[in-house]
């Protein structure tokens, strides 16, 4: 999900929902974030494609290779599974999104059907932040904008699931938005506020993290509103400060 301004206030319910979730691409543009609509719920749509992109060119440069299995935490309508799901190797692609539907329509209108016998990805459904359903442990957790429509509670619920899921070696990419936090600081939200967003202080972020049992390190590849990190089993097997530090100048179409 990606955040948006206060004043723009989604529309899920009732007639409306009922047709934006069949416009096409180009009637959508007009749509607000958290439209009903499997491009515009995740997000601005004129973002849909920059922000799949930017997940899996991250991710590549992190090592991510056609074996690995990748565990696309709130996969949404499919952002970056549609680049994801066709690269890697049957089997190795797994999504967790609570809105089944953001997936159905991501399939029909992104992907294809035939993705699901070709490459068999898998998919759950759970709110709870519990990525042990599938039974595997995953080379690459990624979670975009996930951390900032939650609360500190949240957030290190799942982490602490994270790491539980994690293979020895792999790692997990997420973002925050980072800023000045909102005064009083509520450490315990633990709902999905989305629209709305949380914005987290590095410190608060690296001590979830260290509770977590994770090493993190900034990784200073482009985003349009949060900043990314990486996290491990150890400091030894994050990626190298200086090698982390020449992502902010590859070339990315902002």
């Amino acid at each position: 999900m990606d955040c948006q301004a206060a004043d723009q206030e989604p529309s899920r319910t009732g007639d409306h929902a009922m047709s934006v979730r069949d416009f096409t691409v180009e009637q959508a543009a007009a749509l607000a974030p958290g439209d009903h609509h499997y491009r515009a719920f995740v997000g601005p749509t004129y973002r849909y494609d920059l922000i799949g992109a930017q997940q899996f060119g991250l991710l590549y440069l992190l090592g991510l290779r056609e074996t690995h299995r990748l565990l696309d935490f709130g996969c949404g309508s499919l952002r970056l599974g549609r680049l994801a799901i066709p690269y890697l190797l049957k089997g190795r692609y797994f999504g967790i999104e609570p809105e089944p539907w953001l997936i159905e329509d991501g399939l029909d209108r992104e992907l294809g059907r035939d993705a699901l016998a070709l490459k068999e990805p898998r998919f759950d459904h759970n709110a709870d932040y519990r990525t042990d359903v599938f039974g595997t442990s995953f080379d690459y957790i990624i979670a975009q904008s996930i951390f900032s429509h939650t609360g500190e509670a949240a957030s290190r619920r799942a982490l602490t699931s994270f790491k539980g899921s994690l293979a020895p070696g792999g790692l997990i990419v997420v973002n925050w938005m980072v800023g000045p936090e909102a005064e009083p600081f509520h450490p315990d939200t633990s709902e999905w506020v989305y629209p709305e967003c949380v914005t987290f202080n590095p410190e608060r972020i690296e001590r979830i993290a260290a509770e977590a049992g994770l090493a993190v390190r900034v990784c200073p590849w482009w985003h349009p509103g949060l900043t990314w990190y990486v996290l491990a089993h150890s400091e030894a097997e994050l990626p190298d400060a200086g090698f982390l530090a020449s992502l902010a100048l590859q070339p990315l179409s902002r």
